[in-house]
């Protein structure tokens, strides 16, 4: 088969224009092919792409659940179970190299110059075991210090404190409201997400609070006083109701973010040099060691374990800061410590390195619902090599 035919159809493959026929004769062309040619096809693919490094979310999300979903398995199947076993790890290949250099987005940068640079590889991954992704997992800790496993407990009122009941929703959140008692004395609770576990919040006051892996959450069973006063560890994100007799403040470690009502992500992982505070909507006051600085939506409070200063980005791509929220990974430039950080949180997992640490950068997004063995086949595909060992991730140049 004559290559200017397979370059045709690798760029109807990229406007999602292949016929059943076609796509399955790509594929079969990929089994027949060395990888260098299958290289030299997708370089052109690139070139002919390489003004738009994102595809449209709507053909990059086709391509990605071509990969990930278990129903997907069965697209390409036959009445010949060999071939259509085949046929869909042929389809799975082209489809993990075009989320490579199209819809994921991996790159690496080379030289001086941060030209952007893009190869197919064999897959020199040695994954012997596989890792779940997280879910929704956490623990609720009452004010008596008696603990629920939030995950195993049944949905339907769990407990109550002072005047606010807490009930498990069918939809594995957790509600605060109140009861209509004499609220006697304050109550706090918390909820901790382990590593691999994510959790719903509402209130007592109606503020919606998500928490990401390994976070927590401490706050009063009822708001009283002048203030709603909450502490986090880790990445939260809140919807706060808007209350102006009333502000609510977030505090984490030695610094307090105030606000009357809005949409804000918190993220202040204690392994993570830096602590982010992002707006979505509304406007937050963050303050730190007699230092203060307010955000607008869209801006982002930085501030160093290093340095006092709190630094204030404009133009913050919320995409990216909300992708956890969303069920996703997303990379921008990011070096593979950071990226593997957010692995070992969402997987559970501890991650070594062997050798020298790879100098790659990541730019792309990666669904949070695949097994680990998906992603780091992905990251992979840039030359580095990764093995599990039970709960451990082994990282290698």
């Amino acid at each position: 088969m004559q290559l200017n035919r397979i370059d045709f159809l690798t760029e109807k493959f990229f406007r999602n224009a292949c016929s059943e026929t076609e796509k399955q004769e790509l594929a079969v062309w990929i089994k027949e092919n060395p990888d260098d040619r299958l290289a030299e096809v997708l370089e052109k693919a690139w070139d002919n792409y390489d003004s738009h490094i994102e595809m449209p979310d709507q053909v990059s999300d086709r391509i990605l659940n071509t990969i990930f979903p278990e129903k997907e398995k069965a697209l390409y199947h036959d009445n010949d179970e060999d071939a259509g076993i085949y046929s869909f790890q042929l389809w799975a290949k082209i489809a993990v190299a075009a989320v490579l250099i199209m819809a994921i987005g991996v790159y690496w940068w080379s030289g001086s110059k941060g030209t952007i640079k893009m190869a197919v590889k064999e897959n020199p991954s040695a994954l012997v075991a596989d890792l779940p992704p997280g879910g929704n997992r956490a623990i609720l800790t009452l004010g008596d210090g008696s603990n629920i496993i939030l995950d195993s407990a049944g949905n339907g009122n769990l407990a109550s404190e002072g005047n606010t009941d807490i009930t498990k929703s069918g939809r594995g959140e957790l509600i605060y409201k109140s009861n209509n008692k004499d609220a006697g004395t304050v109550v706090y609770n918390t909820v901790s997400t382990p590593k691999g576990g994510q959790y719903h919040i509402v209130l007592p006051d109606g503020s919606k609070v998500w928490l990401n892996a390994a976070s927590s959450l401490k706050f009063p069973t009822a708001f009283i006083g002048k203030e709603r006063r909450v502490e986090i560890t880790g990445e939260v994100y809140f919807e706060v109701a808007h209350n102006t007799g009333m502000p609510f403040i977030v505090k984490v470690n030695d610094t307090e973010i105030a606000v009357l009502g809005t949409h804000f992500n918190v993220m202040a992982y204690a392994d993570e040099k830096v602590m982010k505070t992002t707006l979505l909507e509304g406007s937050v006051k963050v303050s730190k060691a007699g230092k203060s600085a307010m955000l607008t939506p869209g801006q982002q409070a930085r501030i160093t374990s290093s340095a006092e200063n709190i630094r204030v980005l404009d133009d913050v791509d919320m995409d990216k800061e909300m992708a956890w929220k969303s069920g996703y990974f997303q990379f921008d430039d990011d070096n593979l410590e950071s990226i593997m950080r957010q692995v070992s949180r969402w997987y559970d997992v501890d991650i070594r390195y062997e050798g020298n640490l790879s100098r790659e950068h990541f730019t792309g997004r990666l669904p949070r619902n695949a097994n680990v063995s998906k992603v780091l086949k992905i990251l992979s595909l840039s030359g580095v090599k990764f093995r599990i060992e039970e709960k451990s991730i082994i990282v290698t140049p």
